[in-house]
């Protein structure tokens, strides 16, 4: 573990360097390349918040014994506000609408109607009030589950509280994880909108965050650090809960596309143009190949979901294609008509992940693997997959 967090450390030294390299040469497309690996993992961790979430809030038993995983992922929100300020230093290099005066006259009066809410104070605010949602409701649900090994006399009433605060707490993440992917996203082309636009961006996220669950738990069980007897009956859940996922990814895809397509106005198919051309058009038909069609049909395989070595390589595939996808959505907004990847992408991603999986193994220092105190400890282990 030691060797694990001093290789990401060093991944992180090695990619903010490569990145401020890059904002010295080019910082608009450096900013880009930047809020791209920020958005990768912003999604990535925001989708393991919403999977802790529905696990408390649907009282699931077979996900006590292995939450502790999505725990340690959701660790990483701290650092998530403060990586987010060089977004907030680069603003006027990433959203059109800081800068009017250089949209043409019909964008401008488009981007103009929005104004009471496209503008920087206010932009500013509720991202403040979006990451303090996350940080509350992530932290209280982890410090809870942690109480609960210090204290087991306290374990079932605070089981109570994890279970009230998933179910509470799901409509206020779902609506300001909506709102953040708009403000951070969406408003990268201002003149284009999708009202479903955050649940795709939600639905990306919790597919890669499964992807990354799904790897942790094959790492967990070698390592020995999940409690005996958890065993293929969870790598088969967790394969489920992927598969079903998967699908509704791509149908909140294909929705947003075949909506838009039947209304046919200008202003809505501007975001697709931009992806249609000079190389992007490949990326779009590669997604829809490598996001849905390979870990679809390889899913759909029951012994697959059982076996530890596919089942982490089919994990590690849907987290990777997230990455592809993210990109997807970001780099068209700098270089439309054109794709490229520049060495900043890389640093960036490589200095991000290497950040928040350091801060994520030093914040599960000392901590249990599993929650020992849980009353529903004996009958998660005990649970067996009906399928």
């Amino acid at each position: 573990m030691k060797r694990l967090l001093l290789g990401a450390l060093g991944a992180a030294i090695a990619g903010g360097v490569g990145t401020g390299i890059g904002w010295l040469e080019d910082p608009k497309r450096t900013a880009f390349s930047y809020l791209f690996a920020f958005a990768v993992g912003f999604t990535v961790v925001i989708g393991a918040l919403f999977l802790l979430m529905i696990g408390h809030a649907s009282d699931a038993r077979w996900f006590v014994a292995i939450r502790r995983l999505a725990e340690h992922i959701v660790a990483a929100l701290p650092l998530l506000a403060v990586l987010f300020v060089p977004v907030l230093l680069s603003m006027h290099e990433l959203y059109p609408w800081t800068r009017l005066a250089s949209l043409s006259d019909a964008d401008r009066e488009v981007v103009e109607t929005k104004t009471a809410w496209l503008n920087t104070p206010f932009f500013i605010v509720r991202a403040v009030l979006y990451f303090t949602v996350f940080i509350v409701v992530a932290e209280l649900l982890r410090s809870w589950s942690l109480r609960q090994d210090r204290e087991p006399a306290a374990a079932e009433p605070l089981r109570r509280r994890m279970i009230a605060l998933g179910a509470g707490g799901l409509p206020l993440l779902s609506v300001t994880v909506t709102l953040a992917s708009f403000d951070w996203l969406m408003s990268l082309e201002p003149t284009w909108f999708s009202n479903i636009y955050g649940v795709y961006i939600f639905a990306g996220g919790f597919v890669a965050a499964l992807g990354l669950f799904g790897m942790q738990l094959v790492l967990a069980e070698r390592n020995r650090e999940l409690p005996p007897g958890v065993s293929v009956e969870h790598f088969s859940v967790v394969g489920r809960f992927q598969l079903g996922m998967i699908i509704f990814w791509t149908y909140i895809g294909w929705a947003q596309l075949v909506l838009l397509w039947i209304a046919d106005l200008p202003l809505e198919v501007t975001w697709y143009v931009a992806r249609w051309h000079g190389g992007w058009e490949w990326v779009g038909i590669l997604l829809l190949v490598l996001h849905w069609g390979v870990p679809f049909f390889f899913l759909l395989l029951r012994g697959l979901k059982r076996r530890a070595d596919t089942f982490f390589a089919v994990s590690a595939w849907i987290l990777v294609v997230h990455v592809v996808d993210i990109f997807y959505l970001v780099i068209p907004a700098v270089s439309p008509g054109h794709f490229e990847v520049r060495f900043t992408d890389v640093a960036a991603l490589v200095a991000i992940a290497g950040a928040l999986v350091a801060f994520c193994m030093m914040r599960a220092r000392g901590a249990r693997a599993y929650p020992v105190s849980d009353p529903t400890l004996d009958e998660s282990i005990r649970y067996e997959a009906a399928l």
